[in-house]
């Protein structure tokens, strides 16, 4: 290592965990509203759950419809000021949200804006490492923890202060803490120069074949993903007879598993593209067994599906668009690629219900999710071996 490297060493790690905080933090405005929900339901009898959902639904879209938005937009930027503008935006639609009510009109307006504020975050952030990381793999694979540190975080704190102080505090504490935390980003951001693509450029890169096809296996991976966040409570309550606070504990270790298999993911020392078809396989496996067992064994495979869920999504949106930092089209990569994992989002949200009405076994629904386990694993192969032959034998750039 050089005295240059060494010296800068030090810096880069700093900056890794200011970016790693400061997306974890974005978690504030992004999942608190699922906590708001039944307060609100029970405050308000004018709301009704088709609203809430249509207010989801609409947040979800905007996030969408901005991860491919920003993705492009955020390329000509320095990232860091582009991040802090999301967080700023988004504390000041959630300090409208603390004064919405139960109107429908001002949750949806401030909700719909939140989403698009909110997805000014990731894409810049993924763009920011590969900028400033020395070893930009390694640390894309931890940066993907922050958002799964975040999500379980920011429940624990909004929903104290919801129970403690009210729903609008679960929207203005949001406020608070993101604006102060781009504040914080401002006054700390790095130098950093960098020199963008011209747009067509970056748009004709953006969907070749490895990062369109890097789409596609995302989007079929928040299928399951989503769809076990989603729907496995209702399994639980529905076809187990499980109480409801004791879905919520069992529910709540799916995403700290996660966490466990996300870093012991970084840690093993095999090829990640390898890596990310062994968990996803094994993932399929569980699937196809899980309706078949009940009591602690099925508990104990729905926690390995957290463990193994994670470690390949943030292979996904993290370290594949941060192998195209030498193309300068990081954040556009990351956009595209998680706007497609949103797509699957949505349709999960359809799917089952389809499958559910069409066969009336919950085991249809676990047979889905393995058998698009096992595309996605094919589709990472095919990637794989057409990157290794392009290396091989043309002497190109790992894709």
């Amino acid at each position: 290592m050089t005295e240059a490297k060494q010296q800068r060493k030090p810096r880069i790690n700093l900056v890794f965990w200011n970016l790693w905080s400061t997306y974890a933090i974005f978690y504030f405005g992004k999942v608190n509203y699922s906590l708001v929900i039944p307060i609100l339901l029970a405050t308000y009898q004018d709301l009704t759950l088709y609203n809430v959902g249509m207010v989801a639904s609409g947040f979800m879209t905007a996030y969408l419809v901005g991860q491919f938005l920003h993705g492009q937009l955020s390329e000509r930027f320095n990232p860091f000021v582009y991040i802090a503008i999301g967080l700023i935006g988004s504390a000041v639609m959630n300090a409208f949200l603390g004064f919405a009510g139960g109107v429908f009109w001002m949750l949806m307006i401030g909700e719909v804006i939140d989403g698009g504020f909110q997805s000014m975050g990731w894409s810049s952030t993924v763009r920011a490492n590969a900028l400033t990381s020395d070893n930009i793999e390694r640390d894309a694979t931890r940066l993907g923890t922050s958002y799964q540190v975040g999500n379980s975080v920011v429940w624990i704190i909004s929903g104290f202060v919801i129970g403690a102080f009210g729903w609008q505090w679960g929207f203005w504490v949001a406020s608070i803490v993101m604006f102060l935390r781009a504040m914080v980003l401002l006054k700390t951001r790095p130098k950093i120069e960098f020199i963008p693509r011209p747009f067509k450029e970056r748009v004709k890169l953006t969907v070749s074949f490895p990062i369109f096809m890097s789409a596609i296996s995302l989007c079929l991976l928040n299928m399951v993903r989503y769809g076990v966040i989603i729907w496995i409570p209702t399994y639980l309550y529905l076809e187990h007879a499980m109480p409801i606070e004791k879905v919520g504990l069992n529910v709540f270790l799916i995403p700290l598993a996660g966490v466990v298999g996300t870093l012991m993911y970084n840690r093993l020392k095999i090829h990640k593209d390898i890596l990310t078809v062994i968990y996803v396989i094994s993932l399929a496996v569980v699937m196809f067994v899980l309706p078949g067992v009940s009591g602690i064994a099925m508990l104990a495979l729905l926690v390995l599906s957290g463990f193994l869920l994670y470690g390949p999504h943030v292979f996904l949106v993290t370290t594949v668009p941060s192998r195209f930092a030498s193309q300068r089209i990081v954040a556009s990569a990351t956009g595209f690629i998680d706007g497609w994992a949103y797509i699957g989002t949505v349709l999960i949200g359809i799917v089952v219900p389809f499958i559910l009405d069409k066969t009336g076994h919950w085991s249809s629904v676990f047979y889905f999710w393995g058998a698009i386990s096992l595309v996605m694993a094919g589709l990472v192969t095919v990637l794989f071996v057409k990157a290794t032959r392009k290396r091989k034998f043309e002497d190109g750039p790992e894709l």
